[in-house]
């Protein structure tokens, strides 16, 4: 036992061992820093929003206070990753109780995540708090596949503690389960002590996602679910936006799905998991409903684009694909372990091709993973923010990217942030506010000071997503000029305008956007070549006559 879950988690360490910070770890890590250290980044409009992961922030958030953020990312990722690891050996014995094949089955589930979900989600990535509730719903499947249905219920309310829609849908994907399993299910007035247990193990998730707007008006709370649902997370949200290939690749992974679950429908253990799958499928129909049926509705009574927006927010704001993204790769990967195991009694050779085949297949995907990161050796949230075209996968056989003439590789790019991100760190006072590039959401993490706002860092509360999105407009227009020139677009004038609204004492400069002369107060760097690309300005005091 203890060895299969160490291989497993070399497995997944392999497969999410980028250097952090990672895409979410920029974004969840300073928070919890924040809430245990209150001055630290004081005055950063995210960092001081209201708190969505309070559990999260409790269980694991103190770490920041004992050493960096880059160690506190990967003592949680050595624990997300084991405690996942051990999960997901306790499921997949559960399905078929032989050795090594816990491995085959974590290396199909990371294959069908990563190269076949609808809207983006993952399990096994950098430290966020979706990652500690994925080890409860693993744990909570088990319990299904083992015919308990009451612990099932508890430790999928227990996961939303830590990410209150992962356990929140959980917990409604067993009920869909329950009620298509017929026979093979416990009687409703035997689940409701443990429904209620499963409720009050949520609270600590629940309630703080149900105060983010109090207080907020009408008005702000439709304008921020918006702003969050058509501007900043359609790609997760709104099913009408997703990318072709994304729609097509998701439903063959689901006709399989659906294929290996008529073939194994004799097999009573894995087919209550496979209820609870389907439950999650029919989630996911629900919201491709919802959109569909709203794009048609304002389309057949002429309904304005923000009209309906508005009306579409409030019901697409919850993640309908979530868990769809997640279990099918789960209901898929622990299917064809099954199968073949299945199918050794009666065609072992069959069944010995099928396996070599899927550990193959299985490998090769964190073969091409570990390549790709050979190649380009940069976090991920210094790529997300500032994709070029030497930092991401290609071909196999394709030649080298070639970057246009002046472009600056993004290796060198990253090195220039964090040296002028290390001068502001041991140069300016802690309580000072930058405004910073649009292309990057590392700047707390690698200066440690507050900004006025980046893209990635939205809050979750109306009133934050309000403030957000206003300065987002006032820093980062969406003309052609700013989004070439960035910062640099904007006059001199302008910009300390800019700095004396938001209060920001500095203001940094990306040059590999723009050469044009800015006459501010120069304070980083002393000479150009000791970093060509990033300047540091010191907003100038307004003159009173």
């Amino acid at each position: 036992m203890a060895l299969e879950i160490v291989w497993i988690f070399l497995i997944f360490y392999l497969f999410a061992g980028s250097p952090p910070p990672d895409v979410g770890e920029s974004h969840y890590l300073v928070k919890a820093k924040h809430y245990w250290q209150s001055q630290w980044c004081a005055g950063d409009l995210f960092c001081e929003s209201r708190d969505a992961h309070t559990a999260f922030c409790w269980t694991f958030g103190w770490i920041t206070r004992l050493g960096s953020l880059t160690a506190t990312a990967w003592i949680g990722r050595a624990l997300t990753w084991g405690l996942l690891a051990w999960s997901w050996r306790r499921l997949s014995w559960a399905v078929v109780p032989r050795p090594l094949y816990s491995l085959l089955s974590a290396g199909l589930l990371l294959l069908f995540l990563r190269n076949f979900h609808l809207a983006g989600e993952w399990v096994v990535g950098g430290v966020e708090a979706k990652g500690f509730a994925y080890v409860l719903v693993f744990l909570a499947l088990e319990a299904i596949v083992r015919g308990r249905w009451s612990a099932a219920l508890l430790l999928a309310g227990a996961a939303g503690a830590f990410h209150v829609l992962v356990g929140g849908w959980t917990v409604i994907a067993i009920c869909l389960a329950w009620l298509m399993a017929g026979k093979d299910r416990p009687q409703a007035g035997a689940l409701i002590p443990a429904a209620v247990g499963g409720f009050v193990l949520a609270l600590p998730g629940l309630i703080p996602a149900v105060l983010l707007n109090q207080g907020a008006p009408k008005e702000v709370v439709s304008d921020a679910a918006r702003l969050y649902v058509f501007e900043r997370l359609s790609h997760h949200l709104v099913y009408h936006r997703f990318r072709p290939e994304y729609v097509w690749r998701f439903a063959v992974l689901l006709a399989a799905w659906w294929a290996l679950v008529i073939a194994l429908r004799k097999e009573a253990n894995l087919q209550r998991l496979q209820l609870v799958v389907a439950g999650a499928v029919l989630i996911g129909l629900a919201g491709v409903a919802l959109d569909q049926g709203l794009s048609i509705r304002a389309n057949w009574i002429g309904q304005s684009a923000d009209q309906y927006e508005l009306l579409a927010a409030s019901l697409l704001r919850f993640y309908w694909f979530r868990m769809s993204d997640s279990l099918v790769p789960v209901g898929a990967a622990l299917a064809i372990v099954a199968g073949i195991e299945r199918l050794r009694v009666s065609r072992p050779a069959t069944a010995n091709g099928l396996l070599v085949t899927a550990i193959l297949i299985a490998a090769l995907n964190i073969a091409d993973v570990c390549y790709w990161r050979a190649q380009q050796r940069e976090p991920g949230a210094i790529l997300q923010p500032r994709p070029t075209a030497d930092s991401w996968p290609r071909w196999w056989l394709a030649p080298p990217h070639v970057l246009a003439p002046g472009a600056t590789p993004v290796a060198q790019w990253r090195r220039d942030w964090q040296a002028a991100c290390a001068w502001i760190a041991a140069n300016t006072p802690q309580n000072a506010r930058f405004i910073t590039p649009r292309e990057q959401q590392t700047f707390k993490w690698y200066a440690g000071r507050a900004e006025v706002a980046n893209w990635k860092d939205v809050p979750q509360d109306a009133a934050g997503v309000a403030r957000w999105k206003q300065a987002l407009n006032l820093l980062y227009p969406r003309d052609e000029r700013h989004r070439r020139e960035d910062l640099a677009a904007e006059s001199d004038e302008n910009l300390a305008m800019l700095g004396r609204y938001f209060q920001a004492q500095y203001i940094v400069i990306d040059r590999t956007r723009s050469s044009r002369a800015i006459r501010l107060p120069l304070v980083y760097p002393q000479f150009p070549e000791d970093n060509p690309s990033f300047e540091v300005y010191r907003v100038p005091e307004l003159k009173t006559p």
